[in-house]
């Protein structure tokens, strides 16, 4: 089997750590267009989707650098502001571009990187709304609409990635996440901010002992405020 074909054959499970849910065909927006590092090898591994009701873009990764290496070049690539989280041996880099989302997952492969490529399109229409997303949504300022909602567990730890679209600016949202995290014993470890990128982006990153959440709050083309929250906990300290 070659580097490629087990690349491919792999796909399905890394994306569950971005949407795993099923997936139909729909016409694709006008995607945002993705600077790939010299080096780096990109290759189709399920394309244009639509999952939970959102249009969705994949490319898999390829590089014989490490994958440090390979996070530097993208770090580089992406610009900022740009989100990070590291989840076993996976790194998982997160910038917003507008109204889409893109997603670099970068795992080691021998003395290379391999990895998944993904965009989401958020502007697009969310589903339907039930009782459980208003529990998911009861940290966020009332009016907000879930855009997306990915769940995984890896050994004892589960992540929950939420995209969040309301209509409050962006330090409405940042001082309303502020007071929700902390009423829940969160300590805000620290604040990112970076006003001359593309919608004024803020990043917050929350701890506890058992958990952490990294929230990246932005302007998105149509003048609503997207939210990206990332959350990982201990299931030992969960039960």
């Amino acid at each position: 089997m070659t580097v490629k074909q087990y690349l491919r054959r792999i796909s399905g499970a890394a994306l569950a750590l971005l949407l795993p849910c099923g997936a139909a065909g729909s016409a694709p927006p006008a995607w945002p267009a993705i600077a790939i590092p010299a080096g780096i090898e990109t290759f189709a591994t399920g394309g244009e989707m639509r999952v939970n009701g959102l249009p969705l873009y994949l490319r898999g990764v390829l590089s014989a650098r490490t994958p440090d290496q390979v996070a530097a070049q993208f770090r580089a690539s992406l610009g900022q502001p740009l989100a990070e989280h590291a989840q076993g041996g996976t790194l998982v880099l997160g910038r917003a571009l507008g109204e889409f989302y893109a997603t670099v997952q970068l795992q080691p492969a021998g003395s290379g990187t391999r990895g998944i490529l993904a965009v989401s399109h958020l502007g697009a229409a969310p589903g339907p709304r039930d009782s459980a997303t208003d529990r998911l949504l009861s940290r966020f300022p009332a009016g907000s609409r879930l855009l997306t909602q990915t769940r995984s567990v890896d050994g004892p730890r589960r992540a929950e990635l939420l995209t969040v679209s309301n209509t409050m600016g962006v330090e409405a949202n940042v001082r309303h996440l502020r007071r929700t995290f902390e009423a829940q014993g969160y300590t805000l470890e620290r604040t990112d901010s970076s006003t001359s990128a593309p919608g004024g982006a803020t990043s917050l990153f929350f701890k506890t002992s058992a958990s952490e959440a990294l929230a990246v709050i932005y302007r998105d083309s149509r003048g609503n405020t997207a939210i990206a929250l990332n959350t990982v906990t201990r299931l030992e300290s969960a039960r």
